[in-house]
């Protein structure tokens, strides 16, 4: 009985071992599948992130390649420029370095209403004026301002300029009476011509300008522009004023900042003013040097892209021929760099002769001649053949006599005329 009972129990217990056995192998196989399942869930997951992220990548990287491709597009882009084209003046009206005038003293032949003083940097024997707080300072000798002239000075400052200091004013106005020695900024004068320089910009580094027009004891107009080359750590400028009649220029070291078509008035331009306002910090000064005043010629490089003609006779030939003289490749140059600068402008060039010879050899010399002056302008120049046309007028439109030398060299003359 107790061997069967055992016997039972142990039937019993491999039965409900293979029971716990089965239930414990059913739950380790479904875990295995959810495992198998969760596994596979990441491997989609995973696979979908890296297709998400590879797609991504994509886009990013055109967008990155697009940006990149516009950038280099930008900086493959060619900004044409004249560079400079300041032209000194030949004629010397006026010329000043103080190499006269004592160290510690005001110069002799300058007015002021203030106070400054001659002085020279550490190294350097050049003379510099000093000016003072608050005052007009102007040169005695000049007595008129050509309609075509050009003005210059070196100007330089103490270091760490302070922005709320003054700026360096310089007028060209018309003097009447000695009163007008000293620059009344209410505009009393008639006419004037106003700018200045300043070496620190409130909202950068840089250096500025402005611009004021005076014209019937009104401001008319006014402006400013930021000028980098002048700057707290610039050590000497050289300011460049260009007047062509009523055109004012001004360049700082051969860098034109102003370029203003009517600034001059019809007034009898005869007297430049400095002046200053206060220095706010007491080492603040400006100090001025080397300056130069001289006659002008016609800016002639200008003349035929701003009244669309222009006629000279200093394209010389050599005699009963085409070929150009050097020494008129100044007028020549003038002119390229004026085509070039204003590409879209086609133009007429038209030989002109003197009486003397035979008048259809002057008629054939004048279209030869014609077109050396564009050969000249497409070599030296690249201008295109096809924004020039050529003409010949012989003798036929002689514009003085053909007696002396003086009235053939008036009708040996090129004629440039702008075209449609």
């Amino acid at each position: 009985m107790k061997t069967n009972l055992k016997t039972i129990l142990v039937i019993f217990s491999t039965f409900f071992s293979l029971i716990s056995n089965a239930q414990f192998l059913d739950k380790l196989a479904k875990k295995a599948e959810k495992a198998t399942e969760r596994a596979i869930e990441r491997k989609v997951e995973q696979k979908a992130t890296k297709e998400t992220n590879d797609a991504m990548d994509d886009v990013l990287n055109n967008k990155k390649s697009t940006r990149k491709t516009s950038s280099e597009s930008s900086k493959n882009k060619t900004i044409s420029s004249s560079g400079s084209d300041f032209v000194s003046g030949t004629k010397i009206l006026f010329e000043e370095n103080f190499s006269r005038d004592a160290i510690g003293d005001f110069p002799v032949k300058w007015f002021t209403n203030s106070s400054g003083e001659i002085v020279t940097f550490d190294g350097d024997s050049k003379k510099w004026l000093q000016l003072s707080d608050k005052g007009s300072f102007s040169p005695l000798n000049i007595s008129k301002l050509p309609k075509n002239f050009t003005f210059e000075f070196d100007v330089t400052i103490t270091d760490n300029f302070s922005n709320y200091s003054t700026p360096l004013n310089i007028v060209f106005t018309e003097k009447t009476t000695k009163a007008d020695n000293v620059w009344n900024t209410v505009f009393k004068r008639k006419e004037a011509v106003i700018f200045n320089v300043h070496p620190s910009n409130s909202l950068s580094a840089k250096g500025r300008s402005e611009v004021f027009i005076i014209s019937e004891k009104k401001e008319i107009m006014k402006n400013k522009v930021d000028i980098p080359v002048f700057s707290k750590n610039t050590s000497i400028v050289r300011v460049q004023v260009w007047r062509q009649k009523n055109r004012f220029r001004m360049y700082v070291d051969g860098k034109k900042f102003w370029d203003l078509p009517t600034a001059f008035g019809d007034a009898n331009y005869n007297q430049i003013i400095f002046f200053i306002g206060t220095y706010k910090n007491p080492i603040d000064k400006f100090f001025i040097s080397n300056l130069k005043l001289a006659e002008a010629g016609e800016d002639k490089r200008h003349q035929l892209i701003e009244t669309g003609s222009f006629s000279t006779n200093e394209i010389l030939f050599d005699t009963n021929k085409a070929t150009i003289k050097s020494s008129s490749a100044t007028i020549l140059n003038d002119l390229g760099k004026a085509l070039n600068e204003n590409s879209d402008i086609k133009i007429s060039i038209t030989g002109h002769t003197d009486s003397d010879g035979d008048e259809k050899a002057n008629q054939k010399l004048s279209e030869q001649r014609a077109e050396s002056v564009k050969n000249y302008l497409n070599k030296n120049f690249d201008i295109s053949s096809s924004r020039m046309s050529i003409f010949g007028s012989g003798e036929s439109e002689n514009i003085a006599g053909n007696k002396s030398e003086s009235e053939k060299m008036q009708n040996r003359r090129v004629a440039f005329k702008v075209i449609n």
